[in-house]
C-alpha cells in the first residue's frame, strides 16, 4: 500500500482530510479527535504528541474493507467495434471527465485512438493485436485481460469514496451504451460551459432521474459553466 491510499484509508476511518503540509517534511497531517498523526514520506504513521510510529491495522481497528482502487467491467458480450465505442466515448469527454473527477493522467492517450480508429476491428482479436501493436502507455487508465475477458479502470485510487461510487455508476453505464451503439465517435468538442456540455452528456448516455442525482451532481461539482443554460447567462448591467 502506498502513502496516497493510507492517506485516504484514514481519511475514510476518521472522516476528515488530512493536510499536505509541503517542504520540507513532506508529510500529511490528519487531526483526528483522539489525536493527531502524522504520515511521513516513508508511509510510516507518526503520532506527532508521543512521537511513536501507530501500526495502521491497529489504528484502523476493525473497520469495514476498503474499496477496491480499480473499477472492472466484463468484456465478455463485447467485439472488437463495441469495445472501439468504449475507448472514443471515454476519450471524446476525457478532459471534462479528468476535470470532474481531479484525474492528473489520460486514460487514454491520442496515438492510441488514433490507431484503433484507423484499422480494420470487427471482432475481440483485432481489437487486442491493435493494442499490442500501440506504443507501450498509450493506454494508461485502463487495462485489457483478453483470458479472463476483464477491462480495469486503473486510476481509482486517485477518487475520494463519493467520486468512486459516482465513476463506478458512469463506467457501467458508458459500458452498456458501447454495446449498444453502432458507432461512438472520438471527437473532442471545444466548449466555454463544461457543466452543460457533461451534463448532457450524461443524460445522452441515460443518467436520467433521482436515481442518478447525487451521482450527476458529484460528477459536474468540479466544472465551470451552467449546468441549465447552454449559453452562460449574461451579467446584468
Amino acid at each position: 500500500m502506498n502513502r496516497k491510499e493510507i492517506v485516504k484509508r484514514l481519511e475514510s476511518h476518521f472522516k476528515v482530510k488530512a493536510k499536505y503540509l509541503g517542504v520540507p517534511s513532506f508529510a500529511y497531517e490528519l487531526k483526528a479527535q483522539e489525536a493527531t498523526f502524522i504520515i511521513n514520506r516513508e508511509g510510516k504513521v507518526v503520532n506527532s504528541k508521543s512521537k511513536e510510529i501507530v501500526e495502521l491495522d491497529k489504528l484502523l481497528g476493525k473497520t469495514k474493507p476498503f474499496e477496491s482502487d480499480s473499477i472492472k467491467i466484463s468484456i465478455d458480450e463485447h467485439n472488437g467495434k463495441s469495445l472501439r465505442n468504449l475507448i472514443n466515448m471515454i476519450y471524446s469527454k476525457q478532459g471534462l471527465l479528468k476535470r470532474a473527477l481531479n484525474f492528473e493522467d489520460d486514460l487514454v492517450k491520442d496515438d492510441f485512438v488514433s490507431k484503433i480508429n484507423e484499422s480494420a476491428i470487427d471482432t475481440l482479436e483485432d481489437f487486442k493485436e491493435v493494442l499490442e501493436s500501440a506504443s507501450q502507455g498509450s493506454c494508461p487508465g485502463l487495462g485489457f485481460n483478453f483470458e479472463e475477458r476483464i477491462a480495469t479502470f486503473n486510476l481509482c485510487k486517485e477518487l475520494e469514496p463519493d467520486q468512486l461510487k459516482a465513476f463506478k455508476k458512469l463506467v457501467k453505464i458508458i459500458d452498456r451504451k458501447a454495446k449498444a451503439l453502432k458507432y461512438a465517435s472520438a471527437k473532442v468538442k471545444v466548449t466555454n460551459n463544461e457543466k452543460y456540455t457533461f451534463r448532457t452528456w450524461l443524460l445522452r448516455l441515460g443518467m436520467i432521474g433521482n436515481e442518478y442525482k447525487m451521482t450527476r451532481k458529484i460528477l459536474l461539482e468540479n466544472l465551470n459553466g451552467n449546468g441549465a443554460f447552454k449559453r452562460p447567462l449574461k451579467e446584468e448591467a
